[in-house]
């Protein structure tokens, strides 16, 4: 990273006095010492702002099958959701193996991809991507593959990931050059097994490596340091258990479609577009908006809330809790949806709603978005819709469609 990332990343930045009521007319645009533009904003709303500014989305189209009456709304595990510009829906059943397309009314059509060995089929898939309306890629972890099939399910592309990992959800990118992305870390500094008692910590070298579909050259890009921790102890009866951290700070980093990167710490306010070779473009920051402290209250939460389900591992609950850091997390999560503006999820009470705010990739301010409804796992922003996985009370899944607007 170059001295002027290094610049905008500095934790110690000076902000704007702040407002006690949210102006979103106030904000000031200046130029860096490297040239990018720093955008700050003397406020914005709060999570439970009621005004213009921020949209509430809630669901107008919920579809799938609480009794099972119709196999076909009946879904085992949604892993992916994409919509076409026409309201087609494709839907990513992993448990079942299958993407099912539905119309935008939810109605079924057909099912376009099944389990199976051959083309156009997938061994176990944990995403799909639409690419304009005629390319459906598909994840397959099960054959180290991304698969690329038409709106009826024919195969189109195949390659081998640039990145062999199988994350929970796929993230991969893929940029308007015609590049996939997927992030990799590379190191050998872990504790190893069985790991040393208390805390471990170790670095590994965090890259972004791509996939270019017109040549199929593979490159990567090194995006500094990434830090792990992890508190082993040995468990009674026997085994080794290993205690969970809250409030770690972590950098987010999400690919800007139209080349290089937008990265945040998430202890603060403050998010930045870097090109590919690490120089700094835009900054975005907010001063309303300051990490809350971790408490006393905080900790011994956490404690309690081990202690509740095994009372022997308070000792080790309490060393864990120890090593919480001293604020908060403001950022939840980032992403960049499909018309190329970066959503801000901020962290909020569980029992608040999900809130994220918008902007442009010069930094403009574009309102926020709460959603009205609870989305179980990511959520996907496609032609002015949010799409989400919902669970009811039974535990049965849907998809839901939520319209946004501004």
């Amino acid at each position: 990273m170059n001295s002027g990332a290094l610049l905008v990343f500095a934790a110690a930045a000076s902000l704007l006095a702040c407002a006690a009521e949210p102006d979103l007319r106030s904000s000031t645009r200046d130029v860096l010492p490297n040239g990018a533009t720093l955008v700050r904003y003397a406020d914005l709303p709060a999570i439970d702002f009621v005004g213009p500014a921020v949209v509430e989305a809630r669901v107008e189209l919920e579809f799938g099958s609480f009794d099972g009456e119709d196999p076909n709304l009946l879904f085992g595990y949604v892993a992916g959701i994409q919509a076409a510009s026409d309201g087609t829906i494709y839907v990513l059943d992993q448990q079942a193996g299958e993407v099912r397309v539905f119309d935008s009314s939810g109605s079924y059509l057909r099912t376009i991809v099944r389990r199976g060995d051959g083309p156009g089929e997938i061994g176990d898939a944990n995403g799909i991507l639409l690419s304009g309306d005629t390319l459906l890629w598909i994840h397959d972890v099960r054959k180290w593959a991304v698969i690329g099939v038409d709106p009826a399910g024919a195969e189109l592309r195949r390659f081998a990931k640039p990145v062999m990992s199988a994350p929970p959800a796929w993230d991969g990118v893929f940029d308007k050059q015609g590049r996939y992305w997927r992030e990799t870390t590379h190191g050998d500094g872990g504790p190893g097994y069985p790991p040393p008692p208390g805390l471990s910590s170790w670095s590994e070298r965090r890259y972004y490596k791509s996939y270019e579909l017109a040549t199929g050259a593979v490159d990567s890009i090194y995006m500094g340091e990434v830090v792990f921790r992890v508190f082993a102890f040995l468990s009674n009866p026997g085994g080794w258990g290993f205690m969970p951290f809250r409030f770690e700070t972590a950098e987010l980093i999400e690919v800007h479609p139209s080349g290089g990167f937008w990265r945040a710490f998430n202890t603060s306010y403050r998010a930045v577009r870097t090109n590919e070779g690490g120089d700094t473009l835009v900054v975005v920051e907010a001063c309303g908006l300051p990490a809350e402290p971790v408490t006393a209250e905080d900790r011994a939460s956490y404690v309690d809330g081990i202690v509740e389900r095994r009372p022997d591992w308070r000792r080790p609950a309490e060393d864990a809790a120890a090593l919480m850091p001293d604020f908060k997390p403001v950022i939840e999560s980032l992403f960049v949806d499909d018309e190329g503006r970066l959503w801000v999820q901020r962290v909020a009470p569980e029992d608040e709603p999900r809130f994220y705010d918008r902007f442009s990739a010069e930094g403009d301010y574009l309102g926020s978005v709460r959603l009205a409804f609870e989305a179980d796992g990511p959520i996907w922003v496609q032609h002015g819709n949010i799409y989400a996985r919902t669970v009811d009370e039974f535990g049965v899944q849907y998809v839901a469609r939520a319209p946004i607007s501004g």
